[in-house]
């Protein structure tokens, strides 16, 4: 039998959860910082408008501001994230008890043999699930 590895990656996690909570930032650049007061003041998260202009994972803010004047920024909140992270995860586990997770943002199915159905029909089935969580 062949295995079926599903990788289930959820990009800009932490900036797609910020626009949860302000759907006003939804459309606009708009990145998740560590905290500047701490000198944690990099990019740790970026919406896809933000993206699109050229901003990265990792540079310092005020390498992001230099390519967009107008960014939104939001101080990362954690254990809102790690809330999600950890529905996201139970939401893998309804199609297989085998997961590995690969960080907060992603996740390693193996549904060899799934009586739920094959590889591409669960892939579905998570992508429905996430929009009904």
């Amino acid at each position: 039998m062949q295995r079926a590895i599903l990788h289930v990656d959820y990009n800009n996690f932490y900036a797609s959860v910020e626009e949860l909570f302000h759907p006003e930032l939804r459309g606009k650049p708009m990145i998740v910082t560590g905290d500047p007061s701490e000198r944690h003041g990099i990019v740790l998260s970026k919406n896809n408008t933000a993206k699109s202009l050229g901003i990265k994972t990792a540079e310092t803010v005020a390498q992001a501001r230099a390519k967009c004047p107008n960014l939104a920024t939001v101080v990362a909140d954690m254990p809102k994230y790690y809330q999600f992270a950890d529905g996201l995860w139970q939401l893998c586990q309804r199609y297989t008890d085998r997961v590995e997770s690969g960080g907060d943002d992603e996740a390693y199915l193996d549904v060899s043999g799934s009586v739920v159905g094959d590889g591409k029909a669960i892939d579905h089935m998570v992508r429905d699930g996430l929009w009904d969580a």
